[in-house]
């Protein structure tokens, strides 16, 4: 029977644990790389830069995330990734501690890309991990949870930054310090949690995929699948890294909060970010049934959660940060919810290569946006208009999300390709 027409399958609570145990770490992951945007007015102000120096700051993390993105994408497939994932957290927690200590521009270079190096594992692996000790069905909701640490970090540190940092921004330096050495723990807990007979699933690919056909990776790009992956994968990474990197200088600068208040903005951001991640991912599960395939529930909400990005577009109308603080939060919610069915979508595209997939899609998006940060901060520096130095690019993110959604309404049903694969045997 057709996985899309069986009942949804009973999951061993273990691997709910693992699920749970990656979302502490991608929550550890966004500590790491937010603590940088979220004291951001400090460490321009320490190292003497402008909007477009931060941007050039952003760019050297983002190329070596991206550099990296395929490296992981290829060792997460050949590897033991119960060991492949807490070295790489080890390896960014590390880089993170040491930008506490950093006297000099180029230092802080340096940790950002040893940073970003590390970083880069975390989503080939914790995808790769979903795609075999998770069912079809299930794997949007298993991809939100995990994906979801990415809004808790983002909640937990400017908590931190609030208990930690001064107003003058004494102390910056021990909140990188407090946020690299938390990975230590994780990496322990990892090792209790994967121990025993679990390990063997999660550690390497099975020797054969039951729900697919296998096919060697050079045959990936010829599918259709994959371009509508990668298209998904660049709009909403683009969107939602314009948010992360740039709203909270949009906040600060265009509509004039100041840097405490900035802390709260972007816990409600993030919280109601988190929300979605969640609330989508159950919403593609809850909608699989007899007559509704996984795939169709996907595209369903896929264009439910791109349609929340345009809620960013009334800015045009400069109606107040009032209105638009509320809007930027649903916008987060609906990006977030992007994220679980992109990678739900990575997942099917080839088993076998599902983080080299995920690397791929994710190294085009990261090189994109490294290109564009300095861009968007020389713009901030050399332009001002009505509605913001960052609103056009405001504009521009909110509607990528749903072109590539539309595009994705043409992602092939099981069924349809089981018949194609039958006419030519």
């Amino acid at each position: 029977m057709n996985m899309t027409d069986s009942p949804k399958s009973t999951i061993p609570q273990w691997k709910w644990y693992v699920v749970a145990m990656m979302l502490f770490a991608t929550m550890i992951n966004y500590m790491d790389r937010q603590t940088l945007g979220s004291i951001s007015t400090f460490i321009k102000a320490e190292f003497k830069l402008g909007e477009e120096g931060y941007g050039q700051l952003e760019a050297v993390f983002g190329y070596s995330y991206a550099v990296f993105l395929l490296l992981a994408g290829f060792l997460a497939d050949r590897v033991n990734l119960r060991w492949l994932y807490p070295l790489a957290l080890l390896v960014w927690s590390a880089a993170g501690f040491a930008t506490g200590f950093v006297e000099t521009l180029f230092q802080l270079q340096v940790c950002r890309i040893i940073l970003g190096g590390g970083e880069a594992f975390n989503w080939p692996v914790a995808v790769g991990i979903i795609g075999r000790i998770i069912p079809r069905e299930s794997r949007a909701l298993a991809n939100s949870v995990f994906n979801s640490g990415m809004t808790v970090g983002a909640v937990v540190t400017p908590l931190l930054v609030l208990a930690l940092v001064k107003p003058s921004g004494e102390g910056w330096r021990q909140m990188f310090m407090i946020v690299g050495a938390i990975g230590l723990v994780w990496v322990v807990a990892w090792q209790l949690v994967t121990r025993g007979e679990r390990a063997a699933e999660i550690a390497h690919a099975p020797a054969k995929a039951t729900d697919f056909v296998p096919v060697p990776f050079v045959s990936v790009f010829r599918l259709r699948k994959f371009w509508i992956a990668l298209a998904l994968g660049v709009a909403v990474n683009m969107s939602w890294h314009f948010y992360r990197v740039w709203l909270p200088r949009h906040l600060v600068i265009d509509l004039k909060f100041t840097d405490q208040q900035l802390q709260y903005l972007l816990i409600a951001f993030y919280l109601t970010a988190d929300v979605g991640s969640i609330g989508i991912g159950y919403l593609a599960r809850k909608f699989v049934s007899a007559t509704c395939s996984v795939e169709r529930a996907r595209k369903k909400i896929l264009l439910l959660s791109s349609g929340l990005c345009l809620l960013a577009t009334p800015l045009v109308f400069i109606p107040g940060r009032e209105v638009m603080v509320p809007l930027y939060c649903i916008v987060g919610a609906g990006l977030m919810g992007g994220f679980a069915i992109l990678y739900a979508l990575i997942q099917d595209v080839s088993p076998q290569h599902t983080s080299k997939c995920l690397g791929a899609v994710g190294a085009s998006s990261w090189l994109i946006n490294s290109l564009l940060h300095p861009l968007v901060g020389r713009y901030a520096d050399t332009h001002v208009n009505a509605m913001g130095k960052f609103a056009p690019m405001i504009l521009v993110a909110g509607v990528l999300p749903l072109l590539a959604a539309l595009f994705a309404l043409t992602w092939p049903e099981q069924k349809e390709e089981e018949q194609k694969e039958e006419k030519h045997k």
